[in-house]
């Protein structure tokens, strides 16, 4: 997995959401974005995950090949790296769980879960390549990453996550994870919001 040094990362539901997927096939996943690369590529930021034979691929064709992945400094790393995944024909995979609510999160918590936090005329809501929700239902109970996290909030995601338990709840998660909305990866990149 590339993330970045702000992103908080829950590995274990990384983990669970690539149960079903086997890692011989070429495929990724992270926060999809729509723009420059036809089938999407990945907030750098929320990070992404690169599966067995997408990460050989990357290594052995991609670094060597400057007509399939570009060796200078320019572009931007999410951008480049989604153009060189799509070169190398390794799919971007829908890392949303069942009920269409996202896993990796280009923005802190808070811009998620709070309705109207973040304008509709934010460069998000024109870059994202799936439909989001806001409130307590954008976020998948099994998320994976949150980006610009400062230091002091992953501290209170730690405590939150891995320490704080309610009487009387109990988490039963096993198994494996059901498949996303868009599985088979046809659906046509969301157009944004209407209002």
């Amino acid at each position: 997995m590339k993330a970045d040094d702000d992103t908080y990362v829950v590995l274990e539901n990384l983990r669970y959401m690539l149960s079903p997927y086997n890692a011989s096939d070429p495929i990724a996943f992270g926060h999809k974005f729509k723009p420059f690369v036809k089938q999407g590529y990945f907030s750098g930021g929320a990070g992404y995950v690169l599966s067995k034979e997408a990460t050989r691929r990357f290594v052995e064709e991609g670094l060597t090949d400057s007509k399939k992945c570009r060796k200078d400094p320019g572009g931007a790393e999410d951008v480049e790296m989604g153009k060189c995944l799509a070169n190398l024909n390794i799919k971007a995979g829908d890392s949303r769980d069942l009920y269409g609510r996202g896993r990796f999160f280009p923005l802190v918590p808070e811009h998620h879960l709070i309705p109207g936090h973040v304008t509709k005329d934010f460069w998000f809501w024109q870059y994202i390549y799936y439909p989001a929700r806001e409130g307590l239902d954008c976020c998948s109970d099994t998320a994976v990453s949150f980006h610009y996290v400062s230091p002091n909030e992953m501290y209170v995601l730690e405590y939150l996550i891995y320490h704080l338990k309610p009487y009387g709840i109990q988490n039963h998660l096993q198994g494996t994870a059901a498949p996303p909305p868009d599985q088979d990866l046809k659906a046509t990149p969301w157009s944004g919001p209407t209002d």
